[in-house]
């Protein structure tokens, strides 16, 4: 592997990094991530379909309760 590879290499892992850092500090966004895809499933029926299931399978491996 030449010099120069392994340089371009590592200032892609930098650029990398400093695009994760910006993404967990919310002080330097506007807004925190979770604010910016807030609603993003809102009205989608797929969503809607898949959190249904999810609610059902961990209600299926909750521990039956007596005299229910």
């Amino acid at each position: 592997m030449s010099s120069g590879n392994i340089e371009d290499r590592i200032m892609q892992l930098e650029q990398k990094v400093r695009q994760l850092e910006s993404i967990s500090r919310p002080g330097m966004n506007a807004q925190p991530w979770w604010e910016r895809v807030a609603g993003a499933f809102k009205d989608d029926q797929v969503y809607a379909a898949a959190m249904k299931l999810g609610a059902e399978m961990r209600k299926a491996d909750q521990p039956e309760v007596a005299g229910e």
